[in-house]
């Protein structure tokens, strides 16, 4: 397999990943949401109004991040992947530890028994990562990592 069609791969199964987190995230602010709606027939007291203003708010957050992360996946998905040696957007750097797919950030994930982590170029290891080479080394954390391949 090449590396452009591993990389297609792993990205394509970072991209279906996010998009099941924003699923989630949606599905846990319908909760919220729900719970934000009283029924003003009830008799309320203290407590339903505390809940309210607490699931609104939790319902407020969530929408925040859903739209964060539909934005950062939909850019991500339009990245120009170019096959340039330096570490850039839309890379998969494997390395001797874990492998980081550049642009999305994403908790652990796994791609053909590999470990993979998602990380944004925000993220402080990016800056680690950035400018390096196949065979170079760095350290982050208190971690040495070797970079064996940019795909």
């Amino acid at each position: 397999m090449n590396k452009k069609h591993i990389r297609k791969e792993v990205i394509a199964h970072l991209t279906t990943l996010k998009q099941n987190e924003i699923d989630a995230l949606k599905h846990s602010h319908g909760i919220y949401s729900d719970g934000a709606d009283l029924d003003e027939e009830s008799s309320l007291g203290y407590d339903d109004f505390a809940q309210q203003s607490q699931s609104t708010e939790s319902a407020m957050n969530l929408e925040f991040r859903i739209k964060q992360a539909e934005e950062n996946l939909e850019w991500f998905k339009n990245i120009q992947m170019d096959d340039t040696k330096g570490i850039q957007e839309g890379n998969v750097v494997v390395t001797n530890k874990v492998n980081f797919v550049i642009g999305l950030a994403f908790k652990d994930f796994q791609w053909n028994q590999e470990n993979f982590v998602g990380i944004s170029t925000n993220a402080p290891i990016f800056e680690a990562l950035s400018g390096k080479k196949e065979g170079d080394h760095f350290n982050f954390n208190g971690i040495d990592y070797t970079i064996e391949e940019i795909l």
